[in-house]
């Protein structure tokens, strides 16, 4: 940027943005189920790009608990978006490729990144494209084998 003064202002502004989007949200008790994957909180960040200033880089972070008693594979997480956000994806492969044991009763932290197009929005326009990230495409791996006497 040419002008210090207002690559400053951009940068304190997108700061503010970053901070006044993060948000986090648990799982109400009566809407635990009592055995398979939970996603027990989630926290969503919002931020500029340093190479484009017309993109927003939205950074999610969840855990995600395996509450059977069986290990599992964990293959790849996708966060599942709204249209109007799907539309403005700068890459659509936004899923993450993970290949992770998870074992029984534990949890795994997992975090992922997306960027979206957001020329000619200002602080005001992003907000109001309402980006929540609450649902996941999740695909796992688990060795089944036969009940013997």
């Amino acid at each position: 940027m040419k002008n210090p003064k207002l690559s400053m202002i951009l940068i304190f502004l997108l700061t503010i943005l970053a901070l006044s989007g993060c948000s986090s949200s648990g799982v109400k008790t009566d809407e635990i189920v009592e055995d398979g994957l939970n996603i027990n909180s989630i926290s969503i960040g919002l931020g500029g790009s340093e190479e484009d200033e017309g993109i927003t880089v939205v950074r999610y972070h969840f855990n995600l608990w395996n509450r059977t008693n069986k290990s599992i594979i964990l293959k790849t997480v996708e966060p599942i978006l709204s249209k109007d956000i799907q539309e403005r994806l700068i890459d659509r492969d936004i899923k993450l490729d993970i290949n992770e044991k998870v074992d029984g009763n534990s949890s795994e932290e997992l975090t992922g990144t997306f960027k979206l197009d957001t020329k000619g929005l200002d602080k005001e326009g992003i907000i109001q494209l309402n980006i929540n990230v609450k649902e996941f495409n999740i695909a796992i791996e688990q060795v089944v084998g036969i009940n013997e006497p």
